[in-house]
C-alpha cells in the first residue's frame, strides 16, 4: 500500500506546482475516504528528505520495519519450540507419590548453633537406610529430605555450611537413592531465620540463597536426574497479614526474584545440574489467585512448580473451633476448586505441579452416638477424593509426616520411624492405590 501511496503523493505534488495547494491540504481532503491511508502518509512525509529520494527511503524502511518484525516474531516462535517440558512431565509421573521425612533434617532449636545431633532434636530417631527401604517397599516413588541450613553455616558473606552437615544430608539422599526412589531435597523453615521476602533487604536474602545452592549444587552435581532440587519451602513474611493468603504484590515480587536466583545458581554449578529438574513456588507455596496469576516461570525445560495443599483446612488440621472430623464430600469442591486453578494458570500453560505436602492429622472427635472414635475412616475417604481430583490434573502428591502420631502437636505421621512399621496401613496403601490409577 505504501508503494501506491507514494505514487499518489508523487502525482499530487505535479498537481500542486500547478494549483498552488500544499501537500498538507491534499492528505487532509482524503481524511473522508481512508483515515488510516492519511496516517501512513503523515507518517511518511516525516522521513522523506529531499522528495527524489521518497520512494527508496520509503522502501528501505519498509524492509526495516519487516526485517524487526520477522526477528520479532523468529524470537517469539524460538522461545516456544525451546521450552518443550515433556520431559519433566514425564519424570514427574514417574515420581508418582511420595512421602516427607520432615521434623529430621530440618529439625532445630530456635538461636542455637546446631550440629549433626540436631537431626533427633524434635523427637524423631536417626534416619536409617532401612527406614528408606521400607518406604520403597510400601510402593513409594520419592521421599522429600526437608533441611534446615540457617544454623548450620557460617555468617555473611561466606555462609559457608558446615562440612559435617552437609555430609549427613548427602549420606541420607544416597540412603533413598540406594532403595531406588526419587530424591526432593529443599531449604526448610528458613523464614525462621534469613528468608523474608519482601524488596527492603531482599540482596542479603538473595545472597543467602544463592550461597546455599552453589555448595549444594557443586556438591551434588554428578548425581543424576533422580535428585531433584526446591529451591524454598514456604518463603513468607512469618507474622503478616497475609503470610498464609499469597502474599502481597512486593512479597510475590520477590519471591519471583528468589526463584529466579536460586535456578541461575544451581544451573551454572554445571554438570549434571545443567538440566536437573528443580522445583521453584509461588509465594508461600499458597494456591490463591494472586499467587499464580502473578508467579513468573523461567524459560526452562527442566522446571516443576510446588505448592501446599492441606484442603479443607478445618478437616486436614485440628481446629479448636469449626472442626470438621467427618467426610461426606459436600466440601470436595474445595479440593476441586484449588486444583482447577492450578490447572488453569500453570498445567495448561505447560507447567508441571507437584503439591510437596498434603495430608490429614491423625484425631479422634464424639460421634452422633456419642463415642470416642478415630477419624481414620474419614480420612480415607477424604484421600480418594483428594487424589481423584489430583489424579485428573496430572499432580504428583508428597505427603507431609512429620513423625508425630499420638504425641502433642500436628499429627500428620503414618510410619513408625523407631519400631520401622505403620501407624497408619490402611492409609499407606491408599496412597499406592489412588496413585496408581
Amino acid at each position: 500500500m505504501k508503494k501506491k501511496l507514494i505514487d499518489i503523493l508523487i502525482g499530487v505534488m505535479v498537481i500542486v506546482s500547478v494549483c498552488g495547494c500544499t501537500t498538507q491540504n491534499t492528505v487532509s481532503n482524503r481524511e473522508n475516504h481512508n483515515k488510516q491511508e492519511q496516517q501512513t502518509a503523515l507518517e511518511t512525509e516525516q522521513y522523506i528528505e529531499p522528495e527524489e529520494t521518497k520512494e527508496k527511503i520509503v522502501e528501505e524502511k519498509t524492509i526495516e520495519e519487516n526485517t524487526k518484525n520477522e526477528e520479532e516474531n523468529k524470537e517469539v516462535v524460538e522461545d516456544e519450540i525451546m521450552i518443550d517440558r515433556s520431559a519433566t512431565f514425564q519424570l514427574l509421573e514417574d515420581m508418582r507419590i511420595g512421602w516427607n521425612l520432615g521434623n529430621t533434617l530440618d529439625a532445630h532449636i530456635n538461636g542455637q548453633t546446631a550440629t549433626v545431633s540436631s537431626e533427633t532434636c524434635w523427637g524423631n530417631p536417626v534416619t536409617t537406610p532401612e527406614m528408606m527401604q521400607a518406604i520403597a517397599a510400601q510402593g513409594f516413588k520419592t521421599v522429600r529430605v526437608p533441611v534446615t541450613w540457617s544454623l548450620h553455616m557460617t555468617d555473611k558473606p561466606e555462609y559457608k555450611i558446615d562440612e559435617a552437615w552437609l555430609d549427613r544430608v548427602e549420606e541420607i539422599v544416597n540412603y533413598a537413592l540406594d532403595a531406588d526412589l526419587y530424591v526432593i531435597l529443599d531449604t526448610h523453615h528458613e523464614p525462621d531465620y534469613w528468608l523474608k521476602p519482601q524488596s527492603e533487604g531482599l540482596e542479603d536474602v538473595k545472597n543467602q540463597l544463592t550461597a546455599i545452592w552453589k555448595q549444594v549444587g557443586e556438591r551434588f552435581r554428578d548425581y543424576d536426574k533422580r535428585l531433584v532440587f526446591e529451591g524454598m519451602n514456604e518463603p513468607r513474611m512469618k507474622g503478616s497479614e497475609k503470610e498464609w493468603s499469597g502474599g502481597d504484590t512486593d512479597g510475590r515480587a520477590a519471591v519471583n526474584v528468589l526463584n529466579r536466583a536460586f535456578v541461575d545458581t544451581v544451573r551454572a554449578t554445571g554438570g549434571n545440574n545443567e538440566t536437573r529438574c528443580l522445583i521453584i513456588c509461588p509465594y508461600g507455596n499458597s494456591v490463591t489467585y494472586n499467587s499464580i496469576i502473578e508467579l513468573e516461570i523461567p524459560q526452562d525445560n527442566n522446571i516443576m512448580v510446588a505448592v501446599h495443599l492441606y484442603t479443607p483446612y478445618f478437616f486436614t488440621y485440628e481446629q479448636e473451633q469449626n472442626n470438621i472430623c467427618e467426610w461426606d464430600g459436600s466440601l470436595k469442591k474445595d479440593i476441586i476448586s484449588a486444583m482447577s486453578l492450578v490447572d488453569k494458570y500453570l498445567i495448561q500453560k505447560d507447567v508441571p505441579v507437584i503439591i510437596t505436602e498434603f495430608g490429614a492429622v491423625n484425631k479422634e472427635y464424639t460421634d452422633v452416638n456419642g463415642n470416642r472414635v478415630s477419624n481414620r475412616e474419614e480420612v480415607l475417604k477424604w484421600l480418594a477424593d483428594y487424589m481423584e481430583v489430583a489424579n485428573k490434573y496430572g499432580m504428583t502428591c508428597v505427603w507431609w509426616d512429620n513423625g508425630i502420631y499420638d504425641a502433642s502437636g500436628e499429627k500428620f505421621a503414618i510410619f513408625d520411624r523407631n519400631k520401622m512399621s505403620w501407624y497408619d496401613k490402611e492409609i499407606a496403601d491408599a496412597l499406592i492405590m489412588h496413585a496408581a490409577k
